[in-house]
């Protein structure tokens, strides 16, 4: 297997799962690493003919829901990316480029979003190759985002109601691996928030787990790879991207998509 390897070679003993993103409540968003990946040249994921270092119009979602990603600006677009560990995914070849993808809809439709007192459940396989300044996962603007502030820190902002961080003392993400990061908020109105790492070293790592953090606002989601426009723009390959909507995902069904995501090809 291509990227961050299975479970045997990682040590992590999770059970092989039959289990798809789409056979868990509420899949909202679903970008699949090496499927729907379409050139500004017309070359498709799909069709096995995309070109090294080609520019992406488009990823197209999974889920059903047709919020599909793409960038329309030339100087915006990632990349393709043929190298065998980052095979299959979209580069983001630097933090000053502003590139990243604009989703159709918002996660929940433009009407709707992730509602205030609503569980969810983001993951993102992502491979994060420069920490010189904070970097965006997936947001809506400075307000409403999942950002690295450092190897070691994570900061959520929902709704523009105060961030919750995730800082660790000692542990910190390298900028040769890929994980798979986890924000998952449940419970409701109280809107408990856990981030979890998963890759490398860290098997299903709770983040910070001595610290406590609620959010129950309205999560407004649109972008993979920035905050916004001109924000907080990463440096590194996505593989996967997903978020379900209702539902916030247990350890169990953590541990079914990681089978998932990483019994894929690449």
């Amino acid at each position: 297997m291509l990227g961050l390897g299975n479970s045997t070679t990682n040590m992590y003993f999770f059970p092989s799962s039959s289990v798809a993103p789409s056979d868990i409540s509420g899949l909202d968003v679903w970008f699949r690493v090496n499927t729907g990946i379409v050139s500004q040249t017309g070359e498709t994921s799909d069709a096995g003919n995309m070109i090294d270092g080609t520019a992406i119009n488009s990823w197209a979602d999974q889920s059903g829901n047709n919020r599909h990603a793409s960038q329309n600006t030339a100087s915006r677009k990632p990349f393709w990316e043929t190298d065998a560990a980052d095979f299959g995914g979209v580069r983001w070849p630097d933090r000053t480029g502003d590139h990243h993808l604009n989703l159709a809809t918002n996660v929940g439709g433009n009407t709707d979003n992730i509602e205030a007192n609503e569980d969810f459940t983001i993951m993102i396989r992502v491979k994060l190759t420069d920490f010189g300044s904070a970097l965006a996962l997936i947001g809506s603007s400075s307000t409403d985002v999942i950002k690295w502030n450092s190897n070691k820190r994570v900061t959520v902002l929902i709704g523009g109601s105060g961030a919750s961080h995730f800082e660790e003392s000692s542990d910190a993400l390298a900028t040769d691996t890929y994980y798979i990061h986890t924000l998952t908020r449940s419970n409701g109105s109280t809107g408990n928030l856990t981030y979890h790492v998963h890759g490398g070293t860290y098997s299903d790592k709770s983040w910070d787990s001595a610290e406590s953090h609620t959010d129950a606002d309205t999560f407004t989601l649109n972008n993979i790879g920035s905050a916004a426009d001109l924000a907080l723009t990463p440096e590194g390959v996505f593989k996967d991207v997903l978020v379900w909507k209702g539902t916030a995902l247990t350890s169990d069904q953590r541990a079914s998509m990681y089978s998932y995501i990483l019994g894929q090809d690449y």
